[in-house]
Order: structure tokens, then C-alpha cells, then sequence
């Protein structure tokens, strides 16, 4: 069972002002359990950054081949060149997925935070639906990863380094 605050009610003093007196001990431990979820959004966040980037260097490399098409420089496609776009494609797909999913999971993160912080003010039983919540949040993040460990072996796949040795 989450912490809920020890309600008292509203005190009307003689200044005509409104004064909440709740228990500080129980503020502080709402206030705990609120952050855990905090760290959580921060990893999010970082995950997010990582696939932007990877998406970014898709973006300049198909960029790269309309440009060269543009110009002239490539008049048609050779075989190499279109599995690649091909590669570039799939991976702008589910890179595009995984930040989906892991901005719907920073969503997921922001509303457990709020419930987490009305379930220890307001008499409602929230706890079930913070729980779904969270589950809905790590699945999401799940989803998130499959895509991010998708498009890296896609990009693995389509690099081909020769097996010969540089450094004779």
C-alpha cells in the first residue's frame, strides 16, 4: 500500500487564510517514493538521445544519396547502393518505432509520478492503476530496446569490413 498523508482539515485562520496542516513524515516519503520514477525518466531520456542519434546519421546518409542523384553523380542505383537504402530505410523505421515507444514510456513515467503524488493526497485508491501504469512503462521501454537492438543489427548486417589485416 502506497503512503498517504494524514489529513487534517483545512484551518481558517483569524488573518483569513487558509492553512493545510499534514504530517512532514509522510510528506517526505511521497516525495521519495515520487523520485524513484524520476531516475527512470532521466535513463529514458538518455535511451532517447542515443536513438536520435543514430537516426540522425540514417537521415544524412539517405540525404547523402539524394544529393549525389540531385547532382547527377549517381545516375542510376547500382546494386550495393540499394540494399543499402534499402538497410537505411529499415532502420529509420524502427528507430522511428523505438523513440515511439520510449517517449510514450517517459509519458507512461510522468503519469505515475502524478497518480504516485494524488494517491497521497486524495482518498482514491489509485495503487492498481499505478501499477498497470508501470507495467505499461516497462513494456513500452521493452518495445523501445527490441527496436533499438533491431536497427543496430541492421546496421551491423550491412557493414561489411574486409577480413584482411591493415596493420602488415
Amino acid at each position: 500500500m502506497l503512503p498517504k498523508l494524514s489529513r487534517v482539515p483545512y484551518i481558517l485562520t483569524q488573518s483569513n487564510t487558509l492553512e493545510i496542516h499534514v504530517d512532514n513524515t509522510s510528506v517526505v516519503q511521497l516525495i521519495q517514493l515520487s523520485l524513484v520514477p524520476v531516475f527512470l525518466l532521466v535513463a529514458i531520456g538518455q535511451m532517447l538521445n542515443v536513438v536520435t542519434g543514430r537516426l540522425a546519421r540514417v537521415i544524412d546518409r539517405a540525404r547523402y544519396y539524394e544529393e549525389q542523384r540531385f547532382l547527377g553523380t549517381i545516375v542510376e542505383f547500382n546494386q550495393r547502393q540499394c540494399k543499402e537504402l534499402n538497410a537505411l530505410r529499415r532502420r529509420m523505421r524502427f528507430a522511428n518505432w523505438a523513440i515511439n515507444f520510449l517517449t510514450g514510456a517517459a509519458i507512461f513515467v510522468c503519469l505515475t509520478v502524478i497518480l504516485l503524488l494524488l494517491n497521497g493526497i486524495v482518498s482514491v485508491p489509485l495503487d492498481s492503476i499505478i501499477l498497470f501504469l508501470y507495467m505499461f512503462t516497462m513494456s513500452a521501454i521493452f518495445g523501445g530496446l527490441i527496436c533499438f537492438f533491431i536497427e543496430v543489427g541492421i546496421a551491423s548486417a550491412t557493414l561489411r569490413i574486409p577480413e584482411t589485416n591493415y596493420c602488415e
